[in-house]
């Protein structure tokens, strides 16, 4: 049985401020190059963020909810003192000193980091809307299972919006404008080429005698309802057949060699692979050809546009992490986060997001 959608909504909040960004990243490396004893800490604190304390007591209740998220998607938690349960009091440790760490940026930005409440209702009534379809005892019931009231949730809603508007902020004077991208293209035309390309169906079956019999009856017209009901290939059957665009080198050899030699709207006789017989039949054929600047235009902006935030990002982040480097101590060395590396940008410019609850 699938999941409701509704199941990952306050973990994925939690994950966006913990370690859905770059911002993460200077919590962990800070942490991990801090040399500072945790001894002068007072009673009941597991770390200091700057001048805010994170208590054992916070750090518990985010175990605790760990725990309950756990046992509502079926999951075993790990006992209390083992190796996996002194990770995950890390991992949960790490989640409270980087929510800090982005209250503090966002305090820093100032009135264009600010979240009002407005701002929380807004998102939160997104998330109830495209989650759970706006019922509202569903969430009740959902914050329930994970143990969260809906003042931590709205916490995480308004961490995750804090996080949002610094990179907004950080990123507001990166432009990459027709000029930027007529460049980029000039220099990279070989990624703009487009090989030839047929759009390809088939009619697999077990036997040449079958294969011949509907070579026999096959026309164009009535194609796709052989197809239907005769071919073997459960990927294209419902499809009529259909294999949809092909180009070279992602067929079989015996395969490919006949479909890039058949002309428009004809049959072929029976081909023999792996996989049995094909009776294949293209139905368009393109020609290769470069993608013109105009027609790529909007595209290399809108890519581009995301990697030179990106490294905007992550340079405004590479200067907080020195900031922060000596401004975080923990209570003792278990619950020190392992170093990791930085979050690197996907295929589109944002970071990946690495675990960052049990």
């Amino acid at each position: 049985m699938t999941q409701k959608p509704h199941i990952h909504w306050a973990r994925r909040s939690l994950r966006l401020v913990a370690a859905g960004s770059a911002v993460a990243a200077i919590a962990v490396g800070a942490a991990a190059c801090n040399d500072s004893s945790g001894s002068s800490l007072p009673e009941g604190v597991a770390a200091r963020v700057g001048d805010t304390p994170i208590t054992f007591t916070q750090l518990n209740r985010v175990m605790t909810q760990s725990a309950a998220t756990a046992k509502a998607q079926g999951q075993t938690f790990p006992a209390t003192g083992s190796t996996e349960y002194k990770d995950a009091q890390r991992q949960a440790l790490q989640t409270l000193v980087n929510v800090q760490v982005v209250r503090s940026e966002a305090k820093v930005c100032g009135s264009p980091c600010a979240v009002t409440p407005k701002d929380v209702d807004k998102e939160l009534d997104s998330i109830v809307k495209a989650q759970i379809q706006g019922k509202q005892a569903e969430l009740t019931k959902f914050l329930k299972s994970r143990q969260l009231s809906m003042a931590e949730a709205r916490d995480q809603v308004r961490a995750s919006l804090q996080q949002s508007k610094i990179r907004e902020h950080v990123t507001r004077g990166v432009r990459f404008n027709d000029a930027d991208a007529r460049k980029y293209y000039l220099a990279n035309t070989a990624s703009f080429r487009v090989p030839a390309e047929r759009v390809a169906s088939h009619i697999l079956v077990k036997t040449k005698a079958e294969a011949d019999k509907l070579y026999a009856e096959a026309t164009p017209a009535n194609f796709a309802e052989l197809a239907k009901k005769h071919s073997q290939d459960p990927g294209s059957k419902g499809t009529g057949g259909s294999l949809g665009p092909i180009q070279k080198g992602a067929l079989v050899p015996e395969f490919e060699k006949v479909a890039f030699a058949l002309p428009q709207g004809q049959i072929s006789k029976p081909v023999k692979t792996q996989f049995g017989y094909h009776l294949i039949l293209i139905t368009k054929i393109t020609k290769p050809r470069t993608i013109p600047f105009a027609e790529a235009k909007k595209q290399i902006v809108s890519q581009q546009l995301q990697t030179e935030r990106q490294t905007t990002f992550q340079t405004w982040v590479d200067k907080t992490l020195k900031k922060w480097k000596d401004r975080t101590v923990y209570a003792n060395k278990d619950l020190e986060p392992v170093e990791t590396p930085a979050a690197q940008p996907g295929a589109d410019g944002q970071p990946q997001p690495q675990p960052a609850t049990p």
